[in-house]
């Protein structure tokens, strides 16, 4: 079973439609969580060895995109 972008898009409706007090601080609680299949599809995308810091911004980046 496959639940990593069915997290991304529950985080993604949290952040819009519940308005959280400090999105920063939920993020920064559960970005392990919710980016933690991420290395792979980095590792696909021809980055060797994705920081932590890559993964989070990709975690973002894929955040953005299912927001807009």
């Amino acid at each position: 079973m496959q639940t990593g972008p069915e997290l991304h898009a529950l985080f993604a409706v949290i952040l819009l439609q519940c308005l959280p007090n400090e999105p920063v601080n939920l993020w920064n609680r559960h970005k392990h969580q919710i980016c933690d299949d991420l290395h792979h599809y980095l590792l696909q995308g021809g980055i060797a060895q994705p920081s932590e810091d890559q993964i989070y911004d990709y975690g973002l980046f894929l955040l953005e995109s299912i927001s807009t």
